[in-house]
């Protein structure tokens, strides 16, 4: 019997002993801070990586938007201008401070606006003419700090109200210091002084974002061009321009700075702007549409958060799993010394207590440390990454003294067999698979029904319902693999050598791999889930630069002439040029009603484009007043079988020949459109249609040379219209080449969408690296028995190369099982919660079907064979360390 000295002793280790025992189980323990500090990076560090990839995104979207869609701008209810008129400078700080937040916060400039609308600019005393060029003339706070007069003076408005122009506005219009010009709108004109010319200070400052000199089109286009400019005054000049001509309107505009804009805050900023338009500052009105951009960005983040949830959700549970996996190890090897401790009169608690102090001197300052990486890698932090870092602590320190505790329950001395009791199962533990079977299913519906985020956040249950199915997988595959295992080891049995029985009995005993193979399960199902995701959006994105770019590069303009096709073929390396116009707005009429509608008109030569059109389309000739059409299935319900539409002033008639939701050529957006043959319309020869769309075909053609040669067509054009000399700047739309390849790498990089690319490649490779460490863990759980087994083997005259056999034997049903249940799920994942992963947001508009790169299948073929590889590997040195030949005596 102990004395109480003794039992005393038992629960107060000295430092010493301690520090022995952290010596003694160096390897365990290491594994175990190890991956607690892997969990603890993988906490924080990516999920700031790939938040500051979505921020950045977003911040890029914000800076591309002209400021009528990105700042916040309120319009001054109308007022008369006999009366006075008022300055409303003095609210400008007002209205900002009672903005809703977060919007006080973001602000990054603001500035009082009071202009006209757009008025004529003429010499003082001259007729506007049927095409004047166009001015808005403002008074703008901040504006006199932000310019360098470099010809007169500012301006000083008396009786006669002066004028400042930018130098490229002046050079434009024709204008010089002094000229006295006649600014003119629809009920009166007045003469103004230009006073001054002047350069920006910062040409790039968002003050002059509403204020770019814009070439237009003249109403009748024979007329030639005309352009749209902002001339600057002081606030007598704002006043009497606009009382001389009864048009003065007032705005505070509030500039949004991007770079304080995170994507955690877009919902909280629609609301605001939404609140805003609801209830905006007093004798003031909301005028853009802020809300509508915030509300399309909340849109994307939320895709983007909710498909990175799953793919970190998978991560993190594998990682959890191979916690387990360790400490379970752990308790597995130290079971003969936990038997001695309780023989000595230790209890339960004292068992793991023992284990506590021995697991906090190392795996704390692990997770620490893997926490503080984490914490060094650029981004944004998550609201829940303290509580993640919390629980992956708290699960890595408290695994391995619980699975003390459970193995000290029952303490033996000559070993256990637990193959028994885990091949006839409980009740209870019946009752728990079938439980999460069931738990993986109602994840399931409700993540089709609800999505991931609903609009409170992202649910943690609807989050884990992809891993849940993993896990239901592997159960289901632990309950039915054993039996056609069992098959297999009976014929085996009648065969010569004991080899592939063996090992197919040791394989049998799945149940007791139930820890490996779930992990490998939920590795493999994450990788494999991320794969699909990432093929099925790079189809989609495919079809949808097909559908865009449907050829090597289109050229975009405003209006080419009809013999543009054969200038750009006349480029080097240039092999084909296809002509085509994309009418805009075009009137539409049903022959089954009087309605009326608008839409987007395509017209092309069918038979030469190669745009995969419909037989009757691309066989249609001229010779009748009526040619057949594909239309959008909207359009379609709208005209019936058939109709007319006006394209550039002339009216065709149509038949509908087929419906077609998406055609090549059009963007993916558009819903009311039809596309007619132009080699069967009866064009007539004194009016042929003039295309703004060139389809070019080739490989190494020059683009700038492309782009010049449809430059030139333009001019040509205009200037047969206008019967004057035209130059590059006069354009109204300057010519644009797209190349499909370009096309393509732009819808990688487009706003939050970055953050996918990197986001699935790093859950692929850590699903793949989690996988292999799954199978080397499952090889050194089972390493005692293996080696005791072939010490008794190696008298009989096994080989080493038949125990390599024998292992292989034994892992690669495993291995094989994990694969078809992973496999399974994570190719069937997509399926199953694609409408709650809105990845069509991520494919221009197409619809995502489901698709899988054969690459990532044969991926995971190699990882098989690589697991295979690491675990005799594994089992090589376990032998070592467990010294093959002493294992026989030593378990006696």
């Amino acid at each position: 019997m102990l004395s109480p000295g003794t039992s005393m002793s038992l629960g107060t280790r000295p430092v010493s002993a301690l520090l022995r025992r952290v010596r003694a189980f160096a390897g365990q323990l290491a594994l175990l801070a190890v991956l607690g500090g892997l969990a603890a990076f993988l906490v924080s560090g990516p999920a700031r990586l790939a938040n500051g990839r979505i921020d950045d995104g977003l911040r890029g979207d914000l800076r591309k938007l002209p400021a009528s869609s990105r700042d916040l701008t309120f319009g001054g209810a109308p007022q008369s201008l006999a009366s006075g008129v008022g300055n409303g400078a003095g609210r400008l700080e007002t209205i900002r401070r009672d903005l809703p937040a977060p919007l006080p916060g973001l602000v990054g400039g603001s500035w009082y606006i009071a202009e006209t609308g757009l008025s004529s600019i003429v010499p003082a005393g001259s007729l506007p003419g049927a095409c004047p060029d166009m001015a808005t003339v403002r008074w703008q706070t901040g504006a006199a700090e932000a310019i360098r007069i470099v010809a007169g003076r500012a301006p000083r408005s008396g009786r006669v109200p002066e004028l400042l122009a930018g130098q490229d506005t002046a050079r434009t219009f024709g204008l010089t210091v002094g000229d006295r010009i006649s600014v003119g709108a629809r009920w009166g004109s007045v003469d103004a002084v230009v006073a001054g010319v002047f350069t920006p200070l910062v040409p790039g400052d968002p003050i002059w974002t509403d204020q770019e000199l814009t070439p237009g089109a003249c109403p009748d286009p024979r007329e030639g061009q005309r352009h749209q400019a902002v001339l600057l005054t002081d606030w007598p000049g704002a006043v009497l321009v606009g009382q001389g001509i009864d048009d003065l309107g007032h705005r505070w505009r509030y500039r949004l700075d991007e770079r304080r804009i995170t994507a955690d805050q877009v919902g909280a900023l629609t609301a605001a702007v939404a609140q805003l338009r609801r209830g905006p500052p007093e004798r003031t009105v909301l005028r853009n549409g802020l809300d509508s951009t915030l509300a399309g960005f909340d849109g994307q983040v939320r895709s983007v958060r909710s498909l990175l949830a799953v793919v970190r959700a998978g991560i993190l549970a594998t990682v959890a799993g191979l916690i387990l996996l360790a400490a379970r190890l752990m308790a597995d090897r130290r079971r003969a010394e936990f038997a001695l401790v309780r023989a000595r009169g230790g209890t339960v608690r004292a068992v793991a207590g023992r284990t506590l102090r021995e697991v906090l001197t190392v795996v704390p300052v692990a997770v620490v440390v893997g926490w503080l990486a984490g914490v060094l890698v650029p981004g944004r932090p998550d609201t829940v990454e303290p509580v993640l870092a919390g629980a992956v602590g708290l699960v890595t320190v408290l695994a391995a003294p619980v699975y003390a505790a459970l193995a000290a329950r029952h303490p033996a001395f000559s070993g256990r067999r637990g193959d028994e009791a885990a091949l006839r199962p409980s009740p209870r533990r019946l009752t728990a698979e079938g439980f999460l079977v069931l738990l993986a299913g109602g994840g399931i519906y409700l993540l089709r029904r609800r999505g991931l985020d609903a609009g409170a956040g992202v649910d943690p249950f609807l989050v884990a319902a992809p891993v849940l199915l993993a896990l239901a997988a592997s159960v289901v595959a632990l309950r039915v693999v054993p039996y056609p295992l069992r098959w297999a080891g009976r014929l085996a049995a009648r065969a010569r050598g004991a080899i592939v029985f063996l090992g197919l009995s040791g394989a049998g005993r799945a149940p007791l791999h139930s820890g490996p193979l779930a992990v490998l399960v939920v590795a493999i199902a994450t990788g494999l889930f991320t794969g699909t995701v990432t093929s099925t959006v790079a189809a989609a994105r495919d079809r949808a630069a097909g559908l865009a770019v449907p050829a090597d590069a289109v050229v975009a303009g405003f209006r080419f002439t009809p013999d543009i096709a054969e200038r750009i073929m006349k480029v080097p390396d240039v092999r084909g040029a296809t002509a085509m116009l994309l009418y805009q707005g075009a009137t539409i009429r049903g022959d089954t009603g009087p309605s009326l509608t608008q839409g987007q008109a395509m017209v092309v030569d069918a038979n030469a484009a190669g745009l995969d059109l419909p037989a009757a389309l691309t066989a249609a000739r001229p010779g009748g007043d009526v040619v057949p059409a594909v239309v959008s299935p909207r359009l379609a319900e709208q005209v019936g079988p058939g109709g007319s539409v006006e394209v550039q002033g002339r009216t065709y008639r149509f038949t509908v020949a087929a419906v077609r939701a998406n055609v090549a050529g059009l963007d993916t957006s558009a819903r009311e459109f039809l596309v007619l043959p132009q080699q069967a319309m009866p064009i007539p020869d004194h009016q042929p249609l003039l295309p703004n769309r060139v389809l070019v075909d080739g490989d190494g053609f020059d683009v700038e040379r492309v782009r010049a040669a449809a430059d030139a067509g333009q001019r040509d054009q205009l200037e047969a219209l206008t019967g004057r000399t035209v130059q590059n700047d006069e354009l109204a739309v300057p010519s644009t080449v797209t190349t499909r390849v370009t096309y393509r790498a732009g819808l990688e990089q487009r706003g939050v969408d970055g953050a996918l690319s990197v986001t699935f490649a790093a859950g692929m490779v850590a699903a793949a690296a989690l996988a292999l460490t799954a199978v080397a863990l499952a090889v050194l759980t089972g390493a005692p028995s293996r080696g005791r087994t072939l010490s008794r083997l190696r008298t009989l005259g096994l080989s080493p190369g038949q125990g390599r056999g024998l292992l292989v034997i034994e892992l690669v049903p495993l291995i094989v099982v994990a694969v078809l249940a992973g496999g399974l799920a994570g190719f069937a994942l997509p399926a199953l919660i694609g409408p709650a992963l809105g990845l069509s947001g991520f494919t221009a508009g197409m619809r995502a079907g489901i698709s899988l790169d054969p690459r990532f299948a044969g991926g995971v073929l190699v990882i098989a064979v690589l697991a295979v590889i690491g675990a005799l590997a594994v089992e090589n040195v376990a032998n070592r360390r467990l010294r093959l030949g002493q294992v026989l005596r030593l378990g006696e």
